[in-house]
């Protein structure tokens, strides 16, 4: 058996269709909620999910809170704006008694295909996107940083083939408020980590990030979509360090 877990906050949009299709692999729905005021918390319940209120103690600490609070050690981990294929479901059904049993290895990866302006993004760093989400909460924990945070474990990752669909962005200025604030949260990591960059580093960081993704990644074969992404994802970078210089200006005036 496995447990099926999420964070959530003002997460109705996408919700209840995600809860639906995990609903089809687990009895032990879990979603830790910190303060909504929409109607995220109708939907759970309507869902038969366990729900735990929860001030925010950033994503690493939220998610496993989440993790720690599912009554199987088998866990998947969600956001809610994720859904499950159908064959996703069905391929991780396939795995019931290999979890039941014993199991050789100690989290799978899906590939995540990512919905914006209309259609499945294809190229760049946007697909296949793979993400460790089931994992055997025993044999690891999440990476305790700001951004960016992983499940991080030892041993055998098997990788299966269906995937995770992911609906992030409604519209490109989701797109741009979310480069912004996690550009800030990664900034701050480096930060602490004492980090120093060069004068010129946001510039080479962002032009090497558009090249990659745009050209090397091939993000122009989905045309103005690929485009805004990748050059999205350069002034991500740009600001990251650009904020690390801030925030080592303002440490030394």
């Amino acid at each position: 058996m496995l447990s099926v877990v999420y964070i959530t906050f003002n997460a109705e949009r996408y919700l209840a269709q995600s809860l639906e299709r995990s609903r089809l692999l687990t009895d032990d729905l879990v979603i830790i909620d910190s303060g909504s005021t929409d109607q995220t918390l109708t939907i759970a319940y309507a869902a038969q999910a366990k729900i735990i209120r929860q001030e925010w103690l950033g994503f690493a600490a939220q998610k496993q809170l989440a993790i720690n609070s599912a009554r199987y050690d088998w866990v998947l981990f969600l956001d809610a704006d994720e859904i499950l294929s159908t064959e996703a479901v069905q391929e991780i059904q396939n795995l019931s008694t290999q979890l039941s049993t014993g199991c050789e290895y100690v989290a799978f990866s899906l590939p995540r295909r990512n919905w914006f302006q209309g259609k499945w993004i294809q190229h760049g760093s946007w697909w296949p996107d793979r993400v460790v989400r089931l994992v055997n909460r025993t044999l690891g924990q999440m990476k305790p940083v700001p951004v960016h945070e992983c499940w991080q474990t030892e041993g055998p990752i098997q990788a299966l083939k269906s995937p995770l669909e992911h609906y992030s962005y409604a519209n490109f200025s989701e797109l741009i408020h979310k480069a912004d604030r996690y550009s800030t949260l990664a900034a701050k990591q480096l930060f602490q980590a004492g980090k120093r960059v060069s004068t010129w580093s946001p510039l080479w960081h962002s032009m090497a990030a558009f090249i990659r993704l745009f050209i090397l990644k091939q993000g122009f074969r989905d045309g103005i979509e690929g485009a805004a992404i990748a050059y999205t994802t350069a002034l991500a970078s740009f600001m990251k360090y650009a904020k690390l210089q801030e925030l080592w200006r303002n440490t030394n005036s």
